[in-house]
């Protein structure tokens, strides 16, 4: 059987490039947020700040008046940030994948993404031609829109490109319009899943 062939692998950064962090900080600190409630209006404050509808410092000042976290913003962000870990398997892997586009495309809250890619030194084209931030486009995954704009920016269509996410949601959102998609677990794994596929 033909492998089918694939000219863009398109990366989420947190919970895949990086790990640890934000999830890590929610776990911790705002235990309200894991109720069934508390989900759903965490995942509200999410796609607002993801969509650039609210700023980073009012999605905390929401977090803090809504789920009574009381760590201030400044706080907030340096935990999640500082806490990140560079997926050191995938990092390695990610430059020898240069046969096809290798771009990413995460939902941030504001400008946290390059920041992490600046920390961790992931922002130069060793590993990403570019780097697509929902808050900044006032798009996000998993909506079919966001996917055909960077399909559209990196020349590429649906069906020769794969989204690499941690969220099945995202993979699901990716898959309803034609795209490859692996739900990252680990470098490993994901080596294992690419395999299927031909990079050209």
């Amino acid at each position: 059987m033909a492998k089918q062939k694939i000219k863009a692998v398109i990366f989420d950064l947190g919970g895949v490039v990086v790990h640890g962090g934000y999830m890590n900080f929610i776990k911790h600190y705002c235990q309200q947020c894991l109720t069934s409630l508390g989900r759903k209006r965490l995942a509200r404050l999410e796609r607002e700040v993801n969509l650039g509808e609210i700023t980073e410092n009012e999605f905390y000042r929401q977090i803090q008046k809504i789920f009574g976290v009381r760590v201030s913003s400044k706080r907030m962000h340096e935990m999640i940030v500082s806490k990140m870990k560079t997926d050191k398997g995938l990092a390695h892997l990610i430059p020898s994948l240069k046969k096809a586009k290798v771009v990413m495309f995460t939902n941030s809250i504001g400008h946290m993404a390059q920041e992490v890619l600046d920390r961790r030194r992931l922002n130069h084209h060793k590993f990403f031609e570019r780097v697509f931030d929902s808050s900044d486009l006032h798009i996000a995954k998993p909506d079919a829109t966001a996917y055909r704009f960077v399909l559209h920016k990196i020349g590429v269509k649906p069906h020769e490109a794969i989204m690499v996410d941690d969220r099945l949601l995202n993979i699901r959102g990716a898959k309803r319009i034609g795209m490859h998609g692996i739900v990252y677990k680990n470098s490993r794994q994901f080596r294992k899943a690419l395999k299927k596929y031909e990079l050209a």
